[in-house]
């Protein structure tokens, strides 16, 4: 692991039990927001923001652009992997959300506490490069990008 990898961690792990709470908070909603029908209907397809869309983004009021940032973290969150063998999304929902204790969550997943480490490790990099995409496309400057990069 390169030293660049251990910062973008960090970096996550601090996000999530600090700031991550406080945008949730602001923007006034729950991080299981994401598995309601409200949630599903925000457009979240890859074309350009358009000249109407920008224009609306850039005059929310405050409230709704609390909202707007908590709900583009969400998205980063739940926009990581869930694979068989590969349970980032549901490591990171578990520690960070639930507030799970690792040994809870690895008996939950049935992975050894290695595997586990291994996969929260690589969980908040993809955390972290998910974040960037989503805060860039949103057009979110406020979130802070946690990649450590050269």
């Amino acid at each position: 692991m390169t030293v660049n990898e251990k910062n973008t961690i960090s970096n996550v792990k601090s996000f999530l039990t600090g700031d991550f709470w406080h945008y949730i908070q602001l923007g006034g909603i729950r991080p299981t927001t994401l598995k309601s029908a409200n949630f599903d209907a925000i457009a979240t397809n890859t074309s350009n923001v358009n000249g109407l869309e920008e224009n609306v983004i850039n005059t929310l009021d405050k409230a709704d652009r609390a909202q707007y940032i908590a709900i583009t973290i969400l998205l980063a969150l739940y926009d990581c992997s869930d694979f068989e063998y590969q349970k980032r999304k549901t490591i990171l929902y578990s520690l960070y959300i639930q507030q799970l204790t690792q040994e809870q969550t690895a008996i939950k997943l049935s992975f050894s506490n290695y595997k586990l480490r291994q996969q929260l490790n690589q969980g908040c990099i993809e955390f972290a490069e998910r974040l960037n995409y989503w805060r860039i496309k949103r057009n979110v400057s406020e979130l802070p990008d946690l990649l450590e990069e050269n």
